[in-house]
């Protein structure tokens, strides 16, 4: 048990460094996110950037599972009722949902080369 203190799970999978695409991806989306979050908070626009500031960090450090689940969330906040663009400037809004969709395209395209595409349902 001695061993196992302050030890950290293993990721599974390649590390981040074997797929520059994605690294790269996931670190110019975090770039956003943080501006995001700097052109919210002030003028009382703050209620995105409780949402997006945690989702920088597994986008800059992450594995594969946390990169694609900040970068689904980033996405997501562009919804159809409620949407993070709404208080945006119109290049910062669509600069974070372009890095968004490049992130989880760039995660796609791995999944496709590692032969990890998801199985048909029925199968």
């Amino acid at each position: 048990m001695a061993g196992d203190i302050g030890s950290r799970p293993r990721p599974r999978g390649p590390a981040r460094w074997q797929m520059p695409d994605v690294d790269a991806a996931a670190l110019v989306l975090a770039r956003q996110v943080r501006l995001a979050v700097s052109a919210l908070s002030p003028g009382g626009r703050a209620r995105w950037a409780p949402v997006l500031e945690p989702l920088a960090e597994p986008l800059e450090d992450g594995d594969l599972a946390a990169v694609r689940a900040a970068a689904s969330r980033v996405r997501a906040a562009f919804g159809v009722g409620e949407s993070v663009a709404e208080d945006l400037p119109d290049d910062e809004a669509l600069a974070l949902r372009d890095a968004a969709d490049a992130t989880l395209r760039a995660l796609a395209r791995h999944e496709m080369r590692a032969g990890r595409d998801v199985p048909e349902r029925g199968r």
